[in-house]
């Protein structure tokens, strides 16, 4: 697994995100204001531009087919405003939609990231 160092935590203002260019590919990586970090592919499909790093994060309860409720942190495009789990990549507003996340590492205040 190839981990990048992209910048250090404090590079990243809590509750919002930054981009970097990781072998050729744009990616998203989000601080929440816990201290949480996550990482997806910057380019919003709906809007087919590379925004996501300055989308809003936020938080909803997601009950799945079983009934069960949980809590989900999303980013929503400063686009269209689509929200997509910061965890996983899915899109809250149209299942068939799903942006490839990454592991987000933090050594020694260096944020790094790898492919999940």
């Amino acid at each position: 697994m190839n981990q990048h160092t992209i910048c250090t935590l404090d590079d990243i203002i809590p509750d919002t995100g930054v981009c970097a260019l990781v072998d050729g590919k744009q990616i998203a990586i989000f601080r929440t204001r816990q201290n949480n970090l996550f990482a997806l592919d910057n380019y919003d499909p709906f809007s087919q531009a590379n925004v996501l790093s300055r989308g809003l994060i936020g938080g909803t309860t997601v009950t799945d087919d079983t009934g069960t409720a949980e809590e989900v942190l999303y980013v929503a495009s400063p686009i269209y405003k689509q929200r997509f789990n910061l965890a996983t990549g899915q899109c809250l507003d149209d299942e068939s939609v799903m942006l490839d996340a990454y592991q987000v590492v933090l050594n020694d205040n260096n944020v790094m990231i790898a492919r999940v």
